[in-house]
């Protein structure tokens, strides 16, 4: 897995939801570690830019297992998980990677793994599916949201609301 640039971010995002008709979008995170809410966050500010009939934004906190059947009755072709993922890079670095990919490693701060997620998401939907990741800087009880993750969230949300708005037209 390796940072990408905003113009790949953007190649490969499109490359991903080429033929999407229904997307989901699920972000994974918790408001109250810093860094770790980038996922959620992202929803919320995604949802006041696309409404879509074919788009469903899930805040999947930090149980996003909780909403497997509420996905599994949108019937989605494509779902998109946000998150916070340390990948050992520098705060606020993004990556795009297969979730079942990463099978037992451990990159995320939540319940259930990502992998274990994405592979009966998968299994129940037949969707594609895809991890967007931001390297988190500061993910302790009570901390912010650091500026590097802060300056990539707003990157991504450009790169996912042109993306998204192409799929619903």
């Amino acid at each position: 897995m390796i940072a990408l640039s905003g113009e790949t971010l953007l190649e490969e995002l499109s490359s991903f939801l080429e033929k999407a008709t229904r997307v989901v979008v699920v972000g994974v995170g918790s408001d109250l570690r810093g860094d770790d809410a980038v996922g959620v966050e992202m929803v919320r500010r995604l949802r006041g830019r696309i409404r879509f009939p074919n788009v469903l934004m899930i805040e999947g906190g930090a149980a996003p297992e909780n909403f497997t059947s509420q996905i599994r009755r949108f019937k989605p072709s494509h779902i998109v998980i946000l998150d916070a993922i340390d990948f050992q890079a520098r705060p606020g670095d993004v990556i795009l990677a297969d979730p079942e990919a990463i099978a037992g490693r451990s990159f995320s701060t939540h319940t259930v793994p990502l992998s274990l997620l994405a592979g009966y998401l998968k299994e129940q939907t037949g969707a594609r599916i895809i991890l967007l990741g931001i390297q988190p800087g500061e993910i302790g009880p009570g901390s912010r949201m650091g500026e590097a993750v802060k300056a990539s969230m707003e990157k991504v949300l450009e790169i996912l609301t042109e993306k998204l708005s192409l799929i619903s037209k």
